[in-house]
C-alpha cells in the first residue's frame, strides 16, 4: 500500500520543479521578446529591405507572448491542483494515523482482557492442585513444605506473577511462592482483605474474585491485580471451602509490556502485538 506520507513529500516536489520550470520558461520569453524588439528595431533600419525581417520578428514576438501566457495558465492551474493534492495527501495521513492509533488501542484493550481472563482460568485451576488443597485440609510441616515448592514451580512458569499464597480457613498465609524473599508474608493474617472473604463466599469452584488494581504494601508497594479463588475439598468444584488461593498480578510491569510492545511507527501496517511469553497452548505477557 502507498504510504500516504510519500504522497504528501512528492506532491509538494512536483509543485516546486514545476514553479522552477515555469519560471525558467518565462526567462526565456522574456528574452525572446526582446530579440524580436531588437529585431523590428534593425528591420526599421533598414527600410524596403528589412520589411520581411519585421514580419517574422512580429510573429517570434506574438509565439513569446503566447507562450509566456500559457506558462501564467499553467502555473495558475498547477499550483491549485499541487495544492489540493498536499491537502487531500495530509487528509490521507491524518486518516490512517487515526485509525491506525484507534486499531491498535483496540488490539492492546483486547490483550489486556485476554491476559486478565486467563488470570482467573490460572486461580481457579491451582485451586484444586493436590498440594494446595492439603496444604489446607491437612495443615502439617511437611505440607507446607511441599505446596511452597509447588507454588515456586508454578511461579517460574508464569512470570506474569509476584507472587501466590495458600491462606487457611481463618485467614492465615500457610505458604508462598516466594518464601525467601517474603518472610512476614507465612503466618500473616490477611481475613480482614475483601479478597479474602469475597473468595470465602464463592458458591462454587468455577467462581473467582478480583481485586480493582492497587499497591500492595507486602509485595513491596507495587501495583497489582489481585486474584483470588476458593480452595475445596477433595479439589471439587462443589466441595466445602478450605482455604482461598490468591495470585498477585505483576500489573505495571505487565502493562507497560503491552503499550510500549506496540509499534506505532508505521502509518499503515499493524506490525506488532505485545510480546508474550507462550504456556499450555496459551498467550501470555512477559
Amino acid at each position: 500500500m502507498t504510504n500516504p506520507e510519500r504522497v504528501v513529500e512528492v506532491s509538494s516536489r512536483v509543485a516546486s520543479v514545476a514553479g522552477r520550470k515555469i519560471a525558467e520558461i518565462n526567462g526565456v520569453t522574456t528574452t525572446v521578446k526582446m530579440l524580436a524588439l531588437n529585431a523590428l528595431i534593425e528591420a526599421s533600419r533598414a527600410g524596403e529591405m528589412g520589411k520581411g525581417f519585421a514580419v517574422v520578428a512580429h510573429e517570434v514576438k506574438s509565439i513569446a507572448t503566447d507562450i509566456n501566457r500559457i506558462a501564467e495558465e499553467l502555473e495558475f492551474e498547477l499550483a491549485a491542483s499541487a495544492t489540493e493534492l498536499a491537502d487531500l495527501g495530509r487528509g490521507l495521513v491524518e486518516d490512517v494515523r487515526g485509525t491506525r492509533l484507534a486499531d491498535l488501542s483496540l488490539n492492546m484493550i483486547e490483550i489486556v482482557d485476554r491476559n486478565l481472563y486467563e488470570r482467573s482460568c490460572d486461580v481457579r485451576w491451582w485451586a484444586t492442585d493436590a498440594a494446595v488443597v492439603d496444604c489446607v485440609a491437612a495443615p502439617t510441616a511437611a505440607a507446607f513444605a511441599h505446596c511452597t515448592r509447588r507454588l515456586g514451580v508454578i511461579l517460574k512458569s508464569y512470570t506474569v506473577y509476584l507472587d501466590l499464597w495458600v491462606v487457611d480457613a481463618s485467614g492465615v498465609v500457610r505458604a508462598s511462592g516466594q518464601p525467601g524473599e517474603r518472610r512476614e508474608v507465612v503466618g500473616a493474617n490477611v481475613s480482614g482483605e475483601s479478597w479474602f472473604r469475597d473468595a470465602m463466599a464463592t458458591r462454587s469452584g468455577a467462581e473467582f474474585v478480583v481485586s480493582n488494581v492497587g499497591r500492595n504494601r507486602q509485595l513491596g508497594n507495587v501495583p497489582v491485580a489481585t486474584y483470588a479463588a476458593a480452595i475445596r475439598e477433595g479439589g471439587q468444584e462443589e466441595g466445602r471451602v478450605l482455604g482461598v488461593l490468591v495470585a498477585f498480578f505483576d500489573w505495571e510491569t505487565q502493562a507497560r509490556a503491552v503499550v510500549h510492545g506496540v509499534r506505532v511507527v508505521s502509518p499503515v501496517r499493524q506490525e506488532s502485538s505485545a510480546p508474550g511469553n507462550r504456556h499450555e497452548g496459551r498467550l501470555s505477557w512477559v
